[in-house]
């Protein structure tokens, strides 16, 4: 049946110098500093609607760059290692902190728009007050959609800059140990294509959605952030660090209608953690993994609602409700996304009064991802031809994120893949992949059309509820074995019997089936990595080994060796003495 399918739709053959894998923040940016090289060729693939879809343009926009007069580089750089517990690569930090000026200013030259952030009342700190984390001010707010539209119009400006949306890429193509393309799935048409390219830039965005609750998918999108950039280079060869870093964050359980980043009504609108007894359990300043240890500790021991969840109490809030309101709508860039505010107005409309509202939410709603592909400070892998820029990278972030430092990141180590990958390509040649490489890789997607089978959101389920129960906030060892049976039971049973709905142009059923095996490797990365750690450092919390280990200060490694995955550890770039606090 899939030969047969196959014989009725084209096969595009392709040529570009430099291909981008996505075009978020990461790839856009990344675009856009390639496009600067005279005579290149720049080819960018993208899920959705460049500057519409996918996580930069949801972002609430906050960014960390130096602006006090009286900040320095090195005190960017401390604050960022001991939030990152010292498990960040420092060759990588210091080129973020030197940078992020010049960076966002480019954004905002290009028509960015940055809003004030609004200082913060009540019981908690600003977002980056002294003992939550940074030593100085460096709180800024350029929304995801206004951020998106400079670069998407950035990108406009090139002419060597082709953009492709609504495609996928599938598998990256290797000859002779080199990167040298890219198969895509248009999902528009259905047709399949081989891209031959000089270099390749990953910027696939992370993996939130192998968890049941997740920031990365508001309002039910899911597709975006499914770990499919991490498999692709694990199938590769390329190296992986930290994959069990995941940072969880809390995620809204009631009201519906959404409220952001629930962090933000304790540090602006000065609500206070309570639990289902009415009880404050969190005092701040905290990190933001501590809060979420110490929630899921209420609902563990029964102090948890009937949703599972706890409370972000507003009506504790010393301020009045119209300056409760007023926090919400700057936390929420009324003054750019009117859309969303007048939403959330409508859909409030039995409960106005913001003064009465207690928002529940889970802890376990995964955010962010500090693993990743290895990278140096050009953004070069193991693999000569693959660049990695953007949350699927790792070593910037250690162990746990500082908040604003996620939208910084993307455009700096953007600008950086984009600028390295196009002096790589200047010199180096086209080389075609091999003939049978492509045709079993056609035959693995159109194989997913099948008279009967398994529908693809069973298989989500599992993996997410897996995850969910043995890999989020706090881990133990013979939950992560359980884990990794049934996934290996659902690589056995489940995945053989995957099957896509009939057809194949705009066949989202079909994109589910083929990023599913996808998810399955990084949720399996993220269970032998964090088994592998036997120690608690930021995000990875292990109740039966609670303790930080000095023997640990270094990072967990995947990479695939004769078909298997093989786990180890390798040493954390040092290019500063600075010693962990005890």
């Amino acid at each position: 049946m899939g030969n047969k399918l196959d014989r009725m739709f084209q096969i595009v053959n392709m040529r570009t110098d430099i291909l981008v894998i996505g075009a978020g923040g990461a790839g856009a940016r990344a675009a856009i500093e390639a496009a600067k090289s005279p005579g290149l060729k720049i080819l960018v693939l993208n899920q959705g609607p460049i500057g519409k879809s996918g996580l930069t343009a949801m972002a609430n926009g906050g960014m960390q760059w130096i602006s006090h007069p009286d900040d320095k580089p090195q005190y960017f750089f401390k604050d960022i290692i001991q939030a990152g517990c010292y498990l960040n690569d420092q060759n990588l930090i210091e080129a973020l902190v030197r940078e992020a000026p010049e960076r966002a200013a480019e954004l905002i030259q290009w028509g960015a728009r940055e809003l004030p952030f609004e200082d913060s009342h009540g019981s908690g700190p600003s977002p980056d007050a002294p003992g939550s984390g940074p030593s100085f001010r460096r709180a800024h707010l350029i929304p995801g959609v206004t951020y998106m539209g400079a670069l998407r119009k950035e990108m406009l400006r090139y002419a060597n800059i082709t953009s492709l949306e609504d495609v996928i890429a599938t598998k990256l193509l290797k000859r002779n140990g080199k990167i040298v393309g890219a198969i895509m799935l248009n999902i528009r048409t259905g047709e399949y294509s081989t891209i031959e390219a000089k270099a390749v830039i990953l910027a696939a965005g992370g993996l939130g959605e192998l968890y049941r609750h997740s920031t990365n998918a508001p309002f039910g999108m899911h597709g975006h952030s499914t770990g499919m950039g991490y498999a692709l280079a694990y199938h590769a060869g390329a190296e992986l660090i930290d994959m069990e870093m995941v940072q969880f964050t809390g995620n809204q359980l009631w009201p519906p209608w959404l409220l952001g980043n629930p962090a933000l009504l304790v540090t602006l609108c000065g609500g206070e953690y309570r639990n289902a007894l009415g009880n404050e359990f969190v005092k701040l300043p905290q990190p933001r993994d501590a809060i979420q240890r110490s929630a899921y500790k209420e609902i563990k021991e029964g102090r948890g609602t009937a949703r599972g969840g706890v409370f972000i109490d507003l009506t504790v809030s010393t301020l009045t409700s119209g300056e409760i309101e007023e926090q919400l709508k700057s936390s929420l860039a009324e003054g750019i996304a009117k859309e969303r505010w007048k939403l959330i107005k409508a859909m409030s409309a039995d409960y106005p009064d913001p003064k009465t509202w207690k928002i529940e939410f889970t802890p376990d709603g995964s955010h962010f991802f500090m693993g990743g592909v290895r990278i140096n400070e050009k953004c070069k892998t193991n693999l000569e031809g693959l660049y990695a820029a953007g949350e699927v990278s790792g070593g910037v972030h250690g162990a746990n994120r500082m908040g604003g430092n996620a939208l910084t990141e993307i455009i700096v180590f953007g600008a950086r893949a984009g600028r390295y990958a196009a002096e790589y390509a200047r010199t180096a040649d086209w080389i075609k992949p091999e003939e049978s490489s492509l045709q079993t890789e056609f035959a693995r997607l159109s194989g997913f059309f099948k008279d009967k089978g398994v529908a693809p959101k069973k298989i989500i389920d599992k993996i997410t509820d897996l995850m969910s129960e043995s890999a989020g906030v706090a881990r133990t060892g013979a939950g992560l074995r359980r884990a990794l049976a049934l996934l290996e039971n659902l690589r056995n049973e489940d995945l053989p019997e995957l099957r896509a709905p009939a057809g194949r142009r705009f066949n989202l059923g079909w994109v589910e089936a083929i990023q599913i095996p996808y998810m399955a490797d990084a949720a399996e990365m993220i269970l032998r990595s964090a088994l592998f750690r036997t120690e608690s450092r930021g995000a990875h919390y292990r109740e039966d080994y609670p303790d930080t280990k000095p023997e640990w200060l270094k990072h967990t490694s995947v990479i695939k060796k004769d078909g298997f995955m093989e786990i180890g550890s390798t040493p954390v770039v040092i290019t500063k003495s600075m010693e962990p606090e005890k």
